[in-house]
């Protein structure tokens, strides 16, 4: 924050605007993506959006100010938040009778992402400066999205049923129903960036005043992410909550 603050001449807090843009426009990529992949099919959609997040990465850096910064981040959130849905469908479809251990290695490794991409961003920061974290993501990205377009199965497209489930995907996005469930879920799951931000701004002091101990700070959150894969086999609480990450089950047309 303090290098974004310096580089685009705004104070610190108006600096943390462009990560809560982020995760807002990250929030209505996950209502999205579901309802696109059952029309153009799990790989084309994941591909793709992997694809376009690697071209809103390396834009990032080349910002001037926080209005473009900010645009570049929206998309990045946008094109990011519809991976984990469309990943939770395709193991729907793909490993059924082991979806409670896939649903569960899937959200592990996408909350451990958070973990680790704040600390390559705290040690890449420190030593590079601030753009050095983004011109080393998008490569990486795009690497992914090239995995991603070769290991995965093409799915059917244009079928009755997948037409049937995009369409009932889409009139998900347009319900009133949809607002309550939002205002149940934005909190919580804003939560995991709100504090990280609020701790980087404000304090403690001594967490502020060292970047060690904020890495620990990050770095504590990896074990229970494994503990939750270990225990998914065993513990029905983890099916419950895949479930409530997910939305509907079981899988099909609203």
């Amino acid at each position: 924050m303090p290098q974004l603050s310096r580089d685009w001449g705004v104070p610190q807090e108006s600096a943390a605007r462009a990560t809560t843009v982020f995760a807002v426009a990250y929030a209505w990529g996950s209502l999205a993506g579901g309802p696109l992949s059952d029309r153009y099919g799990r790989r084309t959609i994941l591909a793709g959006t992997v694809a376009a997040m690697a071209v809103a990465t390396a834009l990032v850096p080349l910002a001037t100010g926080l209005p473009w910064a900010s645009a570049a981040r929206a998309l990045q959130g946008l094109t990011a938040g519809s991976f984990v849905p469309m990943s939770y469908a395709s193991l729907s479809e793909r490993v059924p009778e082991r979806l409670p251990l896939a649903l569960t290695t899937v959200h592990a490794a996408g909350g451990a992402s958070a973990v680790v991409s704040q600390i390559e961003g705290q040690v890449l920061g420190s030593a590079l400066g601030w753009r050095a974290v983004f011109l080393v993501s998008a490569p990486l990205l795009a690497v992914g999205a090239l995995a991603l377009r070769r290991i995965l199965l093409p799915g059917t497209v244009g079928t009755p049923g997948r037409d049937a489930a995009g369409e009932g995907g889409l009139r998900v996005l347009r319900s009133a129903r949809l607002l309550r469930l939002l205002v149940i879920v934005v909190p919580l799951l804003g939560s995991l960036t709100a504090i990280y931000t609020v701790v980087q701004l404000y304090g403690p002091a001594d967490l502020v005043g060292d970047p060690g101990a904020m890495l620990g700070l990050r770095a504590s959150a990896l074990p229970a992410m494994v503990l939750a894969v270990l225990a998914a086999p065993p513990s029905p609480p983890v099916m419950f909550f895949a479930v409530l990450q997910w939305g509907r089950w079981p899988p099909g047309p609203v």
